[in-house]
């Protein structure tokens, strides 16, 4: 496993040495919140911190929902979490179970449908912490409406300066042979995939 902070490997642990000798000096704490480890001593990560600020705005009178909010949350009610994947975690397409579990098997941390740290409520397929933080969209339809929800979160990752990794259904019959490929640059470059 790696370690969630730095991406060293950390046997069966969350924190691999020189981390875990950083949380018995205060340096690296876990959110209050979503219980993620993060490298820092505030009560929050960034993520929660923005989605309790958002909460906090939407409360205002003056608060107004972004295309992009609305078009995930549409999608998000249209296609419910039904399928497990191996880790436990509910998605949405036998696709997304099958990157789901192949994370899994590589010892890969991952989170599903994790708040991207922007201003706008918007949610990843995958988010992955370890290396240099890296977001997973799968683009599994072609329909008209969903292609607009894909230009407005294409647009919003570029803007924000995001790692995005883009999959689509050719890349799932070939998965072993592309992610590898597609994440090699964003990871440890200690990190193994074997």
């Amino acid at each position: 496993m790696a370690c969630q902070i730095c991406g060293a490997k950390s046997g069966f642990f969350p924190l691999c040495k020189d981390c875990n000798t950083k949380k018995d000096q205060g340096k690296v704490t876990k959110c209050e919140e979503c219980g993620i480890w993060k490298d820092t001593n505030k009560p929050l990560c960034y993520e929660c911190w923005l989605k309790k600020d958002k909460e906090e705005k939407k409360g205002t009178k003056d608060y107004k929902v972004t295309d992009v909010e609305k078009e995930d949350s549409d999608f998000r009610t249209k296609f419910p979490a039904s399928f497990i994947s191996e880790d436990g975690h509910r998605v949405r397409s036998k696709a997304e179970q099958i990157i789901d579990n192949w994370l899994y098997h590589k010892g890969i941390v991952h989170a599903y449908e994790r708040r991207v740290p922007i201003e706008e409520e918007v949610y990843c397929d995958f988010f992955i912490p370890i290396g240099q933080k890296v977001w997973i969209e799968f683009w599994g339809t072609d329909e008209e409406k969903y292609e607009k929800r894909k230009i407005l979160k294409k647009q919003f990752y570029q803007k924000n300066k995001k790692n995005l990794i883009e999959l689509n259904d050719k890349d799932i019959e070939r998965l072993d042979d592309v992610m590898p490929i597609k994440l090699r640059p964003f990871l440890p470059p200690t990190f193994s995939f074997d």
